[in-house]
């Protein structure tokens, strides 16, 4: 496998994958992320996060990499808001 130098040398595929991804996670929820609070939202998210690895370890399910990114991308957006309070 030829890897690119750097990390950030993926970005422009990635964010081109991501968006993809987010374009269907919206068609399917909505807008709902905007409805969860801010609190709690690390225990949120490692339950997510702890559900795709056991869906890994025991369905044999491909880790959703791109998913995982949009809720890290969900958890700063929500960091940046709070802040702003």
């Amino acid at each position: 496998m030829d890897y690119k130098d750097k990390v950030k040398d993926y970005l422009p595929e990635f964010i081109e994958s991501l968006e993809k991804q987010l374009n269907e996670d919206e068609a399917r929820w909505g807008e709902t992320w905007k409805n969860r609070p801010y609190k709690g939202q690390s225990e949120r998210f490692r339950a997510t996060f702890d559900n795709y690895f056991d869906s890994e370890k025991h369905g044999g399910e491909k880790v959703p990499w791109l998913k995982i990114a949009g809720n890290a991308l969900i958890g700063w957006i929500r960091e940046q808001e709070h802040s702003k309070k």
